[in-house]
């Protein structure tokens, strides 16, 4: 189903007594007509009731699908079973609807669906998101407003844990009844885990606990307040996992009755902390390193009880019992705020802290990428007071540091364990994780062989390449090559590649177990340095160009160190450039990312050295810009600029 685009569309029906305004995809064609046949019905129903659709037995055309978030809000509660068959008739806003079963006839039968590539969409995102090379953090005005509101709400408790508020576009009272949909999601929800015991027990235990913990609260008040906001919610099941197998997310994006959800009316609050890719590229300057995440760090900031109204589930032990309603007390995954909230609560513990935990103020505000650690110093004795005194700052918060990863044995309790640079629920073609006890990365490929694939799969392999340090550039430029050429060949997502393309992909597959395990160095400078350069190298051929970079670096004892920092590729234009332009497209790209590297090692007094062995773009970038054409003079002008 191929989406042409979005509008709104406002439904009602005759009377007026019924209108609402809905955001519709716009397809070619929905499903085909629906009945197949014309049925033959031995009831007039129109003597008794007004039908909603008189022709309902004719096959007709498809023009409107609506989804289960206004479904129930179009029916009627009465309903009239027809005598002598299986026949139901449910009213509606728009009449009655004839439902249930006709005698057996012979017809095919049609199955409607949707497909929705939610998990390959966020994977392809992540995907571009690590390729490209990313633009500092600009205040824009959403993050000024946001961290006006901050100011103005946050407060700590007694025990030092800090209490946030919800930054809201929009007044709550907009929000329309969400407690009935929230009450038939439930019933939904119930349907799945009745079928699962296990699954059952799970999800009780998993609430059971979050209300032990003072996460969520039982409402006991019988009188309504004006203003609620009900979250659905659901499973997120892992059998694989050796400790926590399921975790209940709440989904605040739950639209109300009047098509509102509390996530509309939230701000986002924008990106605080550094990229992923910055904080990588820093924990490779220590000489000792250590990684570390903040233990349930939503759960340790509260919600302002004055908006707690607004973070309400339904739930029940049994289904023989009466539903009891909870208040969520914390920061809510499943809010749009809350990795705004997190990030800025730890900058502000930050500020709040400096003078008692100066070190660790410093680690919060610049070692942080998300509730993750990647911290590092020059000696062991220094290492070992970073991580005692982000212990004792976090402690101060309500807050733990835990799953330390160290590549000394003083430093971590486990040095034999992993660290993984990529969420838990990820599933990564190729990934990288670091292995402190001798201090590498190492390379991990996880690669499924099948005896076909389509467009689609190619896609979704592709998009599931995680390197965030920017180490195995030219395997995914084969990639990306690749399905380049799947691209010009017109295919359609799920067109099976030909003979040809398949045994390229399917070599391709092979050969990516030959870099399993590849060890590469953490570290990239040599202990104590007193002499830095950065060389970067930029190359092009006809299908892509790319960059890599590497730190050479040289201490009083003449110890000598060279390693790749990073490297990065991108593929050439379909519509082809010469060789040359390619190589000034290759310039351009190694200057923007040598300033990006510059500045997230804040390695400023590194000396810089950027080669090209293209005497062309040597040419070009000393000519003066009017003697030069557009494309040239345009880039040149950004690589002079950049350098």
């Amino acid at each position: 189903m191929v989406v042409n685009g979005c509008v709104k569309v406002a439904i009602s029906n005759q009377n007026k007594s019924f209108e609402r305004e809905l955001d519709m995809l716009v397809v070619k064609k929905i499903t085909d007509f629906i009945p197949q046949k014309t049925l033959e019905i031995n009831s007039d129903f129109s003597n008794f009731v007004e039908l909603a659709d008189s022709n309902f037995n004719v096959p007709g055309k498809i023009d409107l699908l609506l989804g289960a978030n206004i479904f129930y809000e179009l029916l009627k509660p009465e309903r009239i079973k027809i005598k002598d068959s299986q026949l139901l008739l449910v009213n509606s806003v728009f009449g009655y609807i004839v439902t249930g079963n006709l005698d057996s006839i012979n017809e095919t039968k049609v199955h409607c669906g949707l497909i929705r590539d939610e998990d390959l969409n966020k994977n392809l995102e992540k995907f571009w998101k690590v390729e490209k090379v990313a633009e500092p953090i600009v205040k824009n005005k959403e993050r000024l407003i946001c961290e006006e509101h901050y100011a103005n709400t946050h407060f700590r408790t007694k025990e030092g844990k800090y209490v946030v508020s919800m930054p809201l576009k929009k007044e709550p009272s907009c929000l329309g009844n969400s407690k009935d949909i929230a009450l038939k999601r439930l019933g939904s929800l119930w349907n799945r885990l009745a079928r699962d015991e296990n699954y059952l027990n799970l999800y009780r235990e998993f609430l059971r606990d979050y209300e032990r913990l003072g996460y969520m609260k039982e409402v006991t008040n019988e009188t309504e307040p004006e203003i609620t906001y009900y979250a659905t919610h659901h499973g997120i099941y892992h059998p694989e996992k050796s400790t926590t197998k399921l975790r209940v997310v709440f989904n605040c994006s739950s639209l109300t009755g009047n098509g509102i959800s509390l996530n509309d009316i939230q701000y986002n609050g924008g990106v605080i902390q550094e990229d992923l890719y910055a904080q990588m590229l820093r924990f490779r300057i220590y000489t000792y390193a250590f990684t570390a995440d903040i233990k349930m760090m939503y759960r340790t900031i509260l919600i302002n009880p004055k908006q707690r109204n607004l973070q309400r589930i339904v739930w029940w032990e049994s289904e023989h019992e009466s539903p009891k309603i909870y208040e969520l007390s914390t920061v809510t995954y499943g809010t749009v705020s809350a990795p705004y909230l997190a990030q800025r609560t730890l900058t502000q513990l930050s500020m709040d802290e400096e003078a008692n935990f100066p070190i660790a103020s410093s680690v919060l505000r610049n070692n942080l990428y998300m509730d993750d650690v990647l911290c590092g110093a020059a000696t062991l004795e220094e290492a070992i007071v970073f991580r005692q005194q982000l212990k004792g700052i976090l402690k101060s918060a309500g807050m733990e540091l835990h799953k330390l990863c160290a590549n000394h044995e003083k430093l971590s309790p486990d040095p034999e364990q992993n660290y993984n640079f990529a969420t838990l629920t990820e599933t990564k073609t190729l990934g990288v994780s670091w292995k402190p006890n001798l201090d590498y990365f190492l390379i991990k490929v996880k690669v499924c062989l099948d005896s076909s694939y389509t467009k689609r799969d190619v896609l979704s392999t592709i998009a599931k390449i995680f390197d965030p340090v920017g180490l195995m550039a030219p395997v995914i430029s084969k990639a990306k090559i690749f399905l380049q050429r799947l691209w010009r060949s017109k295919l359609e997502w799920n067109d099976l590649l030909a003979a040809e393309e398949y045994r390229e992909w399917q070599q391709f597959l092979v050969s990516l177990e030959n870099i399993n395990n590849i060890e590469i160095p953490r570290r990239i400078l040599v202990a104590f340095p007193e002499v830095i350069e950065i060389h970067g190298f930029a190359d092009a051929s006809e299908r892509c160009y790319g960059v890599a970079v590497y730190c050479k670096s040289k201490n009083l004892k003449s110890e000598t160190l060279v390693r790749l920092i990073t490297s990065k590729s991108r593929v050439a234009p379909i519509k082809s450039l010469t060789i040359p332009r390619l190589e000034l497209c290759a310039a351009g790209l190694l200057a923007k990312l040598v300033k990006r590297i510059v500045a997230a090692l804040q390695l400023e007094t590194a000396e810089l050295y950027l080669w090209s062995d293209s005497m062309i773009v040597l040419a070009w970038l000393r000519k003066e810009p009017m003697d030069l054409k557009t494309f040239v003079q345009n880039s040149c002008q950004d690589t002079r600029t950049l350098s």
